[in-house]
């Protein structure tokens, strides 16, 4: 998770390279300004995550959250009324399966 100012152009520029930089390493946008990436075991994801810090702006705030996949798996999402899709009738959709 992570709020990067965005003021400038040299801000956007940064901001957009370091969203590259976690699309680049495997991560998936879950909302603008959180990405997540299913890894095996906490020792991997430890690794990932100090590849990643050396592209954190330097004015920015960002945080690395680890849960297991069966605390993902309770996680419960809500359809407003203004959305016509979400995570779950896109992968639906799709034919994709949740696998935890």
């Amino acid at each position: 998770m992570f709020d990067i100012p965005v003021r400038t152009k040299t801000e956007m520029r940064k901001a957009t390279r370091f969203r590259n930089t976690l699309l680049d390493k495997g991560f998936v946008m879950k909302q603008f300004s959180v990405y997540i990436k299913p890894v095996k075991e906490l020792g991997v994801a430890r690794t990932i995550t100090k590849s990643v810090a050396m592209y954190i702006p330097s004015n920015s705030s960002v945080s690395f959250l680890y849960i297991t996949d069966k605390q993902y798996a309770m996680t419960e999402n809500y359809i407003g009324k203004n959305h016509e899709e979400n995570e779950e009738t896109t992968r639906e959709k799709n034919g994709q399966l949740l696998l935890f």
